[in-house]
């Protein structure tokens, strides 16, 4: 992971810390390259699915950065576009919010499909909810 992107994204999430947690900066630099190592010494799909999985990782931790220091949002934010928009087209981050109501049904996919069959009339479980039955 010694690509320029991965270095720019590294020293941008160090500036970060070392910004607004400047006690942090060196466990997360720590951190960001042993993550790197990990993702390093595996090849093809397994390397993928390691990004995956520190993806909540980070994400977690960047959230704890913006609730303890919320005039980091606008820095994280150029950080994440900025390198967002350097990831070739089938990596870049997508974000999506979905908000339903009452009882309102609501299916969202990205990149992928959703297929969906409903039998006619409403659902048995429909009147549960709208009396608040248990049936």
């Amino acid at each position: 992971m010694t690509t320029e992107l991965w270095q720019g994204t590294r020293e941008g999430v160090a500036r970060l810390f070392r910004r607004h947690a400047p006690n942090r900066e060196t466990g997360v630099v720590a951190l960001l390259d042993e993550d790197a190592r990990t993702v390093g010494a595996v090849d093809g799909e397994e390397a993928g699915e390691v990004r995956r999985e520190l993806v909540p990782v980070w994400r977690r931790r960047l959230l704890a950065l913006l609730v303890e220091h919320p005039e980091s949002m606008e820095e994280l934010r150029e950080l994440v576009e900025r390198t967002g928009s350097r990831l070739p087209g089938g990596q870049q981050p997508w974000s999506q919010t979905n908000i339903a109501h009452g009882s309102a049904t609501q299916f969202a996919v990205q990149g992928g499909n959703i297929v969906y069959h409903q039998s006619g009339g409403e659902h048995p479980a429909s009147d549960a909810f709208r009396t608040g039955d248990e049936a």
